[in-house]
């Protein structure tokens, strides 16, 4: 079952140019979000046709969902492709059309002009690099983390023999090969010319003009998509940094251009998905001037805090990238208000408002939630995000019915976010566990038909979330934060399963379909029992042992040991008589004193293998024989 088929379908009140207004118009992210909304709209497209068609989406007329999918599917290519001939990201459109390149020199079926074509996509490709369509899905941050999940395998939709699984964008867009050949010419001439700069800066080692002309670079190459080359020349003009007479190599000082470079930094790690230079670029940050010196020392205190927001808002991109859910829930929490648009190359408010309460519904307490989300500055964030808001309220009143459906309906939505996709099955799960234990908290007896109806599923449903959540506590996969108001989720940061349990002496009555929590006298006095039983259990099989041992010391020493005997016999004949002998003993004993009642001990039923109620029989007779009162 491909991805598309397993995800929720689109909100048919989804608006592709509101939500990518949010972005800045010529940012890597907002292409890279195009492309994943144009492909996800594709996949699902495709299986709207095939549920619809028996298979045949290709041939058959679009039913009101496929035609749904297609239009969005074809708006984000449009889009994307407009943006990429915008910037020149000439290499980013080979690899998008990448089949065109692999088809047009052995069939030319793609253009009128297959010659031409494919000198077009030669001389774009200079080098070759991008000429092989499987070299540049590896080379691209986009495709290889997420767009690969993202075409339904075995399908196609044969238009001039494209395979178009491979590569979904030539079903809904027209391949220009003009557009890379002259791309390729104008950054060749800007880039020799900015090459140019930089020799002559280096030539007078003036470190201001060297450190812009490889910003210069930097910004050259981050808007054709070239972002590792970007990531160098960026790094580079650290090092032509000067604060105070010295130059800043080593990133131990701070200043405008310090702040500029750190989040150009950032900026292209987060596009490459390279959360460990995210993380780098931070630790850096955080332990020189830039991150130790406080915001009433800064003559721009705005400009400060918006700086310090940024560095929040990319360092819980990298923790949810860890699956750190906590950590990154109290980062975007702590997010100053102030931070709106002008992080929209990384990241929007919207998406930090959507981040933060999610992460927070999933992971905090009520008293956290409340601190953080609902009662603190995040409180105006939520004005962004109406329904998240609204679901906070519902759960805020105990209300965890309707908030689990309101959740599930912005689902549909969420599922389109190049960052959340794929945590959001994880965090569902972890909130709907959590509105359980919640619920559940205040009973002693619950009904699971009544508790199906509040969270809107069945009765075996419920009951097999509830077996869940139970099993769980023996795993050790979880803590039980909500019940017991523990700090944190109580998993490990990497593991994406519940953080919520039921508790200990909660228990499933399946023939009345109910769920029962034993109070604590209950819970401590199986446990007193079960110690009993242990010690009852040990001192038994010590007393047998004990008396086995005297009374073969006893026939040793008035001779009723016959060796003879016994070596015919082996050894299940010595066992045999030693334990006729002991219970003979053992028997004579109770005559004489009268004090226990023993169960007869034979060969085929030792002592490890008794029954506990045969056992808790012999501590009953004993406790009521030397006078003790019964406290089971």
């Amino acid at each position: 079952m491909t991805e598309a088929a397993e995800t929720p379908s689109t909100s048919p009140s989804f608006d592709l140019e509101t939500y990518i207004s949010r972005y800045e118009p010529a940012s890597e992210t907002r292409l890279q979000r195009l492309l994943f909304l144009g492909h996800h709209f594709h996949g699902a497209f495709l299986a709207a046709s095939a549920d619809n068609h028996h298979g045949s989406p290709a041939h058959a007329p679009s039913s009101s969902a496929a035609g749904h999918y297609e239009r969005l599917a074809g708006q984000a290519f449009q889009m994307a492709v407009d943006q990429m001939k915008e910037t020149g990201n000439w290499r980013r459109y080979l690899e998008e059309f990448g089949a065109v390149l692999a088809n047009t020199a052995t069939s030319g079926t793609i253009n009128n002009n297959a010659d031409t074509g494919s000198g077009n996509a030669a001389a774009a490709g200079g080098d070759g690099r991008t000429a092989d369509p499987e070299s540049t899905t590896a080379a691209s941050p986009l495709r290889s983390r997420s767009d690969s999940h993202h075409q339904p395998q075995g399908q196609s939709l044969p238009q001039q023999g494209i395979p178009h699984h491979q590569h979904p964008i030539l079903y809904h867009q027209t391949y220009d090969p003009a557009f890379p050949a002259q791309a390729k010419r104008e950054s060749q001439v800007r880039l020799e010319t900015l090459e140019a700069r930089l020799a002559t800066a280096q030539s007078h080692l003036t470190k201001d003009s060297i450190r812009t002309a490889l910003l210069a670079l930097g910004e050259f190459h981050k808007r054709r998509g070239e972002l590792r080359e970007a990531w160098r020349r960026v790094w580079k003009s650290r090092e032509y940094v000067i604060v105070g007479g010295s130059s800043m190599a080593g990133g131990s000082g701070g200043g405008p251009e310090m702040i500029q470079i750190s989040l150009l930094l950032i900026e292209l790690g987060v596009d490459l998905r390279d959360w460990a230079k995210v993380h780098d670029t931070i630790a850096r940050i955080e332990h020189t001037s830039l991150g130790t010196s406080s915001s009433s020392n800064n003559p721009d205190n705005a400009s400060d805090s918006l700086y310090r927001s940024k560095l929040r808002a990319a360092q819980a991109l990298t923790q949810l990238s860890s699956r750190n859910y906590l950590e990154a829930a109290k980062l975007f929490a702590s997010t100053s208000i102030d931070l709106t648009n002008q992080f929209s190359n990384v990241i929007s408010a919207e998406d930090i408002a959507t981040y933060g309460a999610l992460l927070g519904l999933a992971t905090f307490h009520r008293k956290q939630l409340h601190e953080y989300i609902l009662d603190g500055n995040f409180k105006a964030r939520l004005e962004l995000v109406p329904t998240l808001r609204t679901a906070l309220m519902h759960y805020s009143r105990a209300e965890y019915g309707p908030c689990l459906k309101i959740l599930g309906e912005a689902e549909k939505e969420w599922i389109l976010d190049i960052h959340l996709h794929h945590h959001l099955g994880g965090l569902m799960d972890r909130i709907r566990d959590r509105c359980i234990v919640q619920y559940f908290t205040p009973y002693s007896s619950a009904s699971l038909v009544t508790m199906g109806k509040v969270f809107g599923c069945g009765v075996e449903e419920m009951e097999a979330m509830v077996c869940r959540l139970l099993s769980s506590a023996g795993d050790g996969n979880g803590v039980n934060n909500a019940v017991s108001g523990e700090d944190g989720a109580g998993t490990s940061p990497n593991d994406g399963r519940s953080p919520t349990l039921l508790g200990e002496g909660v228990r499933i009555n399946a023939l009345d379909k109910t769920l029962c929590v034993e109070n604590r006298r209950s819970v401590e006095k199986r446990a007193r029992r079960r110690a009993r039983v242990m010690a009852a259990k040990m001192g038994m099989q010590f007393e047998r042992n004990a008396e086995a041992m005297l009374l073969r010391m006893a026939c040793l020493e008035n001779g009723l040991v016959i060796p003879g005997e016994s070596r015919r016999g082996g050894r299940s004949n010595r066992i045999g008589a030693r334990h006729h002998a002991a219970n003979a003993e053992r028997a004579m004993a109770d005559q004489n004193m009268g004090q226990i009642e023993h169960v007869p001990y034979n060969n085929s039923d030792t002592s490890e293998d008794e029954d506990e109620d045969n056992v808790m029989m012999e501590v009953e007779d004993y406790d009521m024989n030397i006078g003790y009162q019964n406290d089971f």
